[in-house]
């Protein structure tokens, strides 16, 4: 009985032995195939597959040209800003002290010998962009202190009343300018507004342009890397394939059945497929570091060689909306539009410096005087500055006519000049977008329809090289046939991939003629601007 116990807890033992054995394998090839999905999950990561939009984020993000001209962006309206800094306001101040003294005479009698004279002020002046008018407020005060009947030894009897302390003069004053001629109202420096607002637009069409066309060598280079990828897959294709041609010449060799010379021929050939292998590899690596630097890809991604090259057009070109939306976003189109603004604006200026100056200015003021303090003429109820007792009002009037200036005349005949010189340069540009729309929409339509007689050639020959090849196997066709048709094969499949990419190239370069290709990967200009601090 006891034995048996025994029996029974060795038994017990030996399972709970197994158990845990089965459970530490369990756990080992759970660990394993969490290590080999962790890595596996690793490598996906790493590998990086660019898209065109992705290509396209990552160049506006990272290509060194693109954040260039994005500063350049930021930078288009300076001299509006700094023009526009004429009509801030500002913030003005200014003293003056002056101090005479001289021998006691009969000039002096009355004044004194020793005249004081010191003035503070400060205020706040602004020039009035709709009209031009100069404004400025300022307030002030001024002391004078004369010792005039203070000398007791030169200041006759019943004089010696008439000499005072310092005098404390306080002033709010305003003034006011208007040029009612040349700069009517502000006419000049509107139309100078004008022409730096159109300026600054034709800095902002010509950076989006360059984005534009920067954008583009981005994408091409992305797709050169996608043909020299696809070119290390074909040249791979042919290498296997003529090895495998080779061999069975030399299978076919020791059945008598082909000669020694013709296992020379591949052995040539192949080597020669082997070089050219060898040298898309380079070309691909070469094309990648291009991609990889242009887009600041860390140096350790595996780029994905999958793409999502466009095989259809995704909407068929209509040239007359096309030249429309031209017209209306085309960058060089528009900007010919406001160099004409311009021209129009300079003109108007000009025919107007044959003006007068006619500038009518007034002055008013509210002032106090008292020998207390100058804070009394601001303080004081009843005499104050405040109260408007005594003021003080001055008018002038400034004209000036130019005669005979020649520099009037040549401004008058520059701006007449660039003014016609502006309507030949719109009407040049017009007839250019007019035909690149329509160019461009023609060798659309030509690389979609050569891209897809490469699809079916490509095709056909994959099938001719097959039928050969089976030929060649049941000793039908000869070495010769079968090095034509896979030559012509693999010169058909770096054609097609080749005719897709010209296809994906028109399309942007359609975009590009009609200005769309920012709307097209939904970038807007505005938001390129960089923030900064």
């Amino acid at each position: 009985m006891r034995e048996s116990k025994e029996i029974q807890m060795e038994n017990k033992f030996k399972n709970w032995k197994q158990r845990i054995l089965k459970f530490q394998r369990l756990s080992l090839f759970l660990l394993g195939n969490l290590i080999l999905l962790s890595s596996t999950l690793f490598a996906e990561s790493s590998t990086l597959k660019l898209t065109t939009e992705e290509t396209v984020k990552r160049a506006l993000e990272s290509n060194y040209n693109l954040q260039n001209l994005r500063y350049e962006l930021a930078k288009s309206d300076t001299n509006f800003l700094k023009n526009d800094s004429k009509y801030s306001w500002r913030l003005v101040a200014d003293g003056r002290s002056s101090q005479s003294i001289l021998p006691f005479n009969q000039a002096n009698f009355f004044t004194g010998t020793k005249i004081s004279d010191d003035t503070i002020k400060g205020g706040i002046e602004k020039v009035l962009q709709t009209t031009g008018t100069y404004f400025k407020i300022e307030a002030g005060s001024r002391r004078f202190d004369s010792n005039a009947f203070e000398n007791p030894s030169t200041t006759p009897a019943g004089f010696s009343s008439s000499g005072i302390p310092p005098l404390y003069t306080g002033f709010v004053r305003a003034t006011i300018s208007q040029d009612l001629l040349k700069n009517s109202f502000g006419y000049k420096g509107r139309n100078e507004v004008k022409i730096l607002e159109s300026q600054a637009e034709i800095v902002k069409n010509q950076v989006s342009q360059q984005i534009s066309s920067v954008i583009v060598e981005s994408l091409v280079d992305f797709w050169d890397y996608s043909i020299k990828t696809q070119a290390v897959k074909t040249y791979k294709q042919l290498v296997e394939n003529t090895r495998n041609i080779r061999n069975l010449t030399a299978r076919k060799q020791s059945l008598g059945l082909s000669e020694s010379f013709e296992v020379n021929q591949w052995n040539a050939l192949l080597a020669q497929a082997q070089n050219q292998l060898e040298t898309a590899q380079v070309q691909k690596e070469e094309s990648k570091r291009k991609l990889i630097r242009s887009l600041k890809i860390p140096d350790d991604t595996t780029l994905s060689e999958e793409t999502n090259l466009l095989e259809e057009l995704t909407e068929k070109p209509e040239y007359t909306k096309d030249l429309e939306y031209a017209y209306k976003h085309r960058a060089d189109f528009l900007n010919a539009l406001k160099q004409k603004e311009i021209a129009e604006a300079a003109l108007k200026n000009a025919n107007n410096d044959r003006l007068p100056t006619l500038t009518l200015s007034g002055t008013g003021a509210s002032q106090a005087q008292n020998i207390i303090s100058p804070q009394d003429n601001y303080n004081d109820t009843n005499q104050g500055i405040t109260t408007a007792k005594y003021k003080e009002w001055t008018g002038q009037v400034n004209f000036v006519y130019p005669i005979a200036d020649k520099g009037i005349y040549a401004g008058v005949r520059d701006a007449n000049i660039g003014m016609r010189q502006a309507t030949l340069k719109e009407e040049e540009l017009k007839n250019e977008v007019r035909d690149d729309v329509k160019t461009r929409i023609e060798a659309l339509e030509a690389s979609h329809r050569i891209y897809k007689n490469n699809i079916v050639t490509e095709r056909e020959t994959a099938n001719y090289y097959n039928g050969v090849l089976r030929s060649f196997r049941q000793g039908r066709a000869d070495a010769v046939a079968v090095k034509n048709a896979l030559d012509t094969h693999v010169q058909d499949q770096l054609r097609l991939t080749q005719a897709k990419v010209n296809f994906n190239i028109d399309l942007l370069r359609y975009y590009l003629a009609k200005n769309a290709l920012m709307e097209r990967f939904q970038v807007d200009r505005d938001k390129l601007i960089p923030h900064l601090d």
